[in-house]
């Protein structure tokens, strides 16, 4: 779990193995309250920890054999730049998604800003193109179902 006096990359390992787990609360809690994450192919934000435990709740129904390899991680002042492959299996809807049942293995890229052992920012960024390829669907069709999904959450947020 995480420890007290973890360095910044070890604080994202730790992160990344919970999400790998599907373990939402152990990933959350290497997290600031205010944390903020962008999911960037997604257009997606989510401020809070329990906003992203939603989000988070969300595509990890969606794909719930998501797991992470870290290729690498460096750190210096807090800011954590890491990359890997991201691997996941469309087993349930997502944005109004339906499932594919088919699996994806994709590049990424990613950076975390670590304060005081707690994960304060995520931007996380993959080819959206490529995922939408790899699970047999329209990459017009699934950003505009994105799309309609980031309005009604904004509605829903007023």
């Amino acid at each position: 779990m995480f420890e007290e006096h973890a360095s910044p990359a070890d604080v994202v390992r730790t992160y990344a193995a919970a999400k790998s787990r599907a373990d939402i609360p152990a990933a959350l809690k290497g997290c600031h309250p205010d944390v903020v994450f962008e999911t960037i192919p997604f257009q997606a934000v989510a401020r809070g920890t329990e906003e992203a435990a939603r989000q988070f709740t969300g595509f990890l129904r969606a794909f719930p054999d998501y797991h992470v390899e870290l290729e690498y991680l460096h750190g210096m002042n807090g800011l954590v730049v890491g990359s890997g492959t991201i691997r996941a299996t469309m087993a349930g809807p997502l944005a109004g998604i339906e499932p594919t049942n088919k699996a994806y293995a994709l590049p990424f890229a990613c950076h975390w800003t670590v304060r005081d052992g707690l994960i304060t920012h995520e931007r996380f960024f993959f080819d959206f193109h490529q995922m939408c390829e790899q699970l047999g669907l329209s990459t017009d069709a699934a950003g505009a179902k994105f799309a309609a999904w980031r309005e009604h959450a904004q509605r829903a947020a007023r």
